[in-house]
């Protein structure tokens, strides 16, 4: 939320510069140094063109190259993500895509440029984001009247305190809070530093661009103005949606097959767990999951699971370790209830007293419950009023900034947090 009455939403600052050009002249050096140490390695001469594979060689390492940078810079501004990490998965995935069409068309290629331009991209990337990240320390300049604000202690972020009007002060943007709280000699000088081309952000947006989430003590009345669903998005998601579940069908239902007889083997009881949740729009439907308590675990009302929860089953414990238990809700998403990604859905009760103590707790129906999310990968899982509230911080963050590549930034750290066996309860 870039307040409109004091700035320019496409101001530039002159961190914002810096790290374009420097951006810029590090990746067109990178793809020249890459393409021609690729062929000394691999022929002990720059002159690739002189080799019946070198000219293939060229133009697949400049795509493969062009691939990585396109999507490497629409997944890194994202905040709280391990950039290595994704910058080592975009890489070998696009890596792959070039093998792939290699092999599916019998091309005629070179082992040894091709490892070599892929090792000594992935290294080329890597250290240009972190000689980014070393030479460059964002710097946010606060009003006085705003000394009290509960800023974020973030790692190469500063923040300072404005003295007067007249200070000057080298900066990345300014933070504001509530505009009709400025005198008229502070309105004065955003307006001058708005010209100047820094920026002025709301401590909202301070919170959104460096932690991922909107706290609710900063949210804001236009959030609904802002929000726009893109319906080719919605369509691509659903799409996207089918497709994935399609695929993975196979393997889910040999899982699903082994699970099924674990749990009769574990305990008395269905297979299958359904429960009323909460979907999009505030539609009830019911959720599919492998049961993991004993039977008859929820006569008398539900409550949610501790992490010593004795309810749980041996085999179900297993299952919620590792989420396997989320498999039966594939059936939810080819229904349209759920997508593959999206706030988690929670139980009929328990949105009924979140309603009631958690403010703006309803704006997270207006996208599709989803198996994993944004939340989930941050904060894993939430019980109570107060974790749940944190919890649609993030959750109002995924709504405002729906796009495939947040999509896939979650598909990302979700199968890391499988792998590391967090968050699950």
């Amino acid at each position: 939320m870039l307040l409109d009455k004091f700035s320019i939403k496409n101001s530039t600052s002159n961190y914002a510069i810096k790290k374009f050009s420097f951006l810029g002249l590090w990746n067109i050096s990178g793809l020249f140094l890459i393409l021609f140490a690729s062929s000394f390695i691999t022929w002990e001469t720059f002159q690739f063109w002189n080799f019946k594979e070198g000219i293939l060689m060229f133009l697949f390492t400049i795509s493969f190259y062009l691939i990585s940078l396109f999507i490497i810079s629409k997944i890194l501004p994202f905040p709280r993500i391990e950039h290595s990490g994704i910058i080592f998965t975009t890489v070998s995935i696009s890596f792959l895509i070039i093998i792939s069409i290699i092999a599916l068309f019998r091309l005629y290629y070179s082992r040894s440029f091709l490892i070599s331009s892929y090792i000594l991209t992935l290294f080329w990337f890597i250290i240009g984001y972190y000689i980014l990240k070393r030479k460059n320390k964002l710097i946010f300049a606060i009003l006085p009247i705003y000394e009290n604000l509960d800023l974020p202690n973030i790692d190469n972020v500063n923040f300072i305190s404005l003295k007067s009007p007249n200070s000057k002060i080298k900066c990345d943007g300014i933070i504001i809070s509530s505009p009709e709280k400025l005198t008229p000699e502070w309105s004065q000088y955003i307006v001058q530093q708005t010209l100047k081309g820094i920026p002025i952000f709301h401590i909202s947006d301070i919170y959104e661009k460096l932690l991922g989430k909107i706290p609710l003590k900063y949210f804001y009345d236009e959030f609904l103005e802002d929000f726009q669903f893109s319906f080719s998005f919605m369509i691509f998601k659903r799409i996207f949606d089918i497709l994935l579940v399609l695929i993975f069908s196979p393997i889910a239902i040999l899982l699903g097959l082994i699970i099924a007889i674990l749990i009769k083997i574990d305990s008395e009881g269905s297979i299958f767990f359904t429960q009323e949740r909460v979907g999009q729009g505030r539609k009830i439907y019911k959720m599919i999951k492998f049961r993991t308590m004993y039977k008859d675990a929820e006569k008398y009302g539900p409550a949610q699971a501790d992490k010593n929860d004795p309810r749980i089953t041996k085999v179900g414990k297993f299952l919620r370790k590792f989420r396997l238990d989320e498999i039966p809700q594939f059936i939810n998403v080819l229904k349209g209830e759920m997508s593959l990604i999206g706030p988690r859905p929670e139980q009929v009760r328990f949105v009924e007293e979140y309603e009631q103590k958690i403010p703006f707790y309803s704006y997270r129906y207006l996208v599709k419950p989803g198996i994993t999310g944004w939340a989930q990968i941050h904060q894993g899982y939430a019980s109570g009023v107060e974790e749940n509230a944190e919890k649609l911080e993030y959750d109002l963050y995924y709504i405002k900034n729906l796009s495939i590549w947040l999509d896939l930034v979650i598909t990302l750290k979700t199968i890391k947090v499988l792998i590391s066996k967090w968050g699950a309860r």
